[in-house]
């Protein structure tokens, strides 16, 4: 094990126990609490919480630290199951990594979910029938796979570059670095820029989605109160659940990749701010959510004993609207 500090050591540990607290009871929410509007969404919702679970469990399983040295960055295991094994260790640092890239999938299928209500209502069952969730897993498992792709084939450190980060890690934490498994990114600004495709294609899926997605709720006449009113909640999630990520992993780790290309020591800002950024989004995530859809947020408030429970009147509404 490679103790970088206390912080690093326990925080994100314990954001990945609140995290299998918080998804389970977000799952039990949409099951229970959603409104008959929002239809197949909850099962999309479902698996966004699936998913966060399992990312903590990739930060219990493969717990990484950063380094800078010289004109670049590493990325290394620092305890865990793989600690140990040079290859397994490799593979299980790059699979941690790819977890960012999965869960730029995963916002882009919500969007493309949102877009189709909005737009192509007619054609949103098919998302959810076997040929769409193929479609989604493939789309979804691609990300992951490319994202592994690049950390394994061009990250993956030679003999030169062990050379080259042997020193720091001697003097910053006391072990030798040729056995300890790492990625390492040093001196060619184009594999950086290669780094920034994904993340900056999902970013701008984001937007363009996101502002046809805000422009047509605000021109829509067709749909009822009810259904403009959950849509602007589900939305407004969204772009919340989008933050997230875009403020906790895209932002930290553009500054961490760049930063050494004009000799900026930034492994303080990798191993206090950005690992624990990482580690806070499948907690954040679902916390999110149920802030913005008012069932969600009322039942816990109420269990929380933070308000009374209300019995409500509800009339059925004989306008027709399509499902969430």
């Amino acid at each position: 094990m490679i103790y970088v500090n206390w912080y690093h050591h326990n925080v994100p540990k314990i954001l990945a126990i609140f995290s299998f607290i918080i998804n389970p009871l977000f799952i039990y929410l949409v099951l229970t609490k959603s409104r008959s509007q929002m239809g197949n969404y909850r099962f999309l919702l479902i698996g966004f919480a699936v998913f966060d679970m399992v990312y903590s469990m990739a930060e219990l399983l493969t717990p990484i630290a950063v380094l800078n040295s010289g004109y670049g960055f590493v990325t290394f295991i620092t305890d865990g199951p793989f600690f140990e094994n040079l290859e397994y260790g490799l593979h299980g640092v790059s699979s941690r990594c790819c977890f960012v890239s999965m869960s730029y999938a995963v916002l882009i299928i919500h969007f493309v979910y949102r877009y189709l209500i909005l737009f192509y209502p007619h054609h949103v069952d098919k998302m959810l029938k076997p040929l769409g969730i193929m479609a989604m897993t493939l789309f979804f498992l691609t990300h992951g796979a490319f994202w592994t792709w690049i950390c394994e084939e061009c990250l993956a450190p030679n003999e030169e570059i062990r050379d080259i980060i042997r020193p720091s890690f001697l003097e910053v934490h006391h072990v030798n670095s040729d056995y300890i498994s790492l990625l390492t990114g040093q001196y060619r600004l184009d594999w950086y820029i290669f780094l920034n495709r994904i993340p900056m294609y999902c970013m701008t899926v984001y937007f363009v989605l996101g502002y046809k997605i805000m422009k047509k709720m605000n021109e829509s006449q067709a749909m009822s109160n009810i259904s403009i009113t959950l849509n602007r909640q589900l939305f407004k999630a969204l772009v919340a659940q989008t933050c997230i990520p875009m403020f906790a992993s895209f932002l930290p780790t553009i500054i961490a990749w760049y930063a050494p290309i004009f000799l900026i020591n930034l492994t303080w800002w990798n191993n206090y701010v950005c690992n624990i950024c990482l580690s806070a989004f499948p907690l954040i995530d679902p916390i999110v959510v149920i802030y913005f859809i008012p069932n969600y947020k009322n039942t816990v408030l109420v269990w929380l004993r933070l308000r009374k429970q209300k019995v409500v009147t509800t009339t059925i509404s004989m306008v027709s609207a399509p499902t969430m």
